[in-house]
């Protein structure tokens, strides 16, 4: 037998016997505490052997046991790390290790000698000696005192108090750094413009 319920009496009983009629959307909590609850479920369908897992459940929460399950899965996967790491040591594998190598000390010139390191260097064919050359050259140029290699040649000026020569440093970072490799006349040119910029 097929009843249709009458809307109104439906709402008039409702408001009569004191029902409260607000909708309650559910916290984030409890949204957190279902999907637990259902992911614990599928891991206990999926693993019937450990039937412990259940009456664990039952005494301190889903959310407990796969909090647990999670932390024996991550010290687990980290002895297996170090237990592999320490096999490789033994067999003599190399652990993969990132050295650094110290830099080059770089030889004490003054300006003339790296003037000639530069046209060595360039006779050589080795433009990126050349152009390392050039740097300690301008660098030489500016200042007898203590130069270090790791400077910008912004921080070199700063440190000579010659920001006059910004212009001169900005050509020298575009033939170190720029997109297009300098050719030898591209440092000749340079050094040219130095000379008369820095006599």
């Amino acid at each position: 037998m097929n009843a249709t319920a009458d809307a109104e009496v439906l709402q008039r009983v409702l408001r009569e016997s004191g029902v409260d009629q607000t909708a309650v959307a559910p916290s984030w909590g409890a949204y957190a505490g279902a999907l637990l609850e259902a992911l614990f479920e599928w891991i206990r369908a999926r693993t019937p052997h450990l039937g412990f897992l259940e009456g664990l459940s039952n005494l301190v929460g889903p959310g407990l046991v796969l909090a647990v399950i999670l932390l024996v899965v991550v010290v687990l996967l980290l002895v297996a790390r170090a237990m592999l790491d320490a096999r490789r040591r033994r067999q003599g594998v190399p652990v993969a290790v990132r050295t650094i190598a110290a830099p080059a000390p770089v030889p004490d010139r003054d300006r003339e000698g790296w003037r000639r390191e530069i046209d060595r260097r360039l006779a050589a064919g080795d433009f990126a000696g050349a152009l390392e050359a050039l740097w300690w050259w301008f660098a030489r140029a500016l200042t007898a005192a203590r130069v270090d290699p790791a400077w910008t040649s912004r921080e070199l000026l700063t440190h000579a108090r010659r920001p006059e020569l910004g212009g001169l440093a900005l050509s020298l970072d575009r033939l170190l750094y720029g997109p297009v490799r300098p050719r030898a006349e591209d440092v000749a040119r340079f050094l040219r413009r130095a000379e008369e910029a820095l006599p």
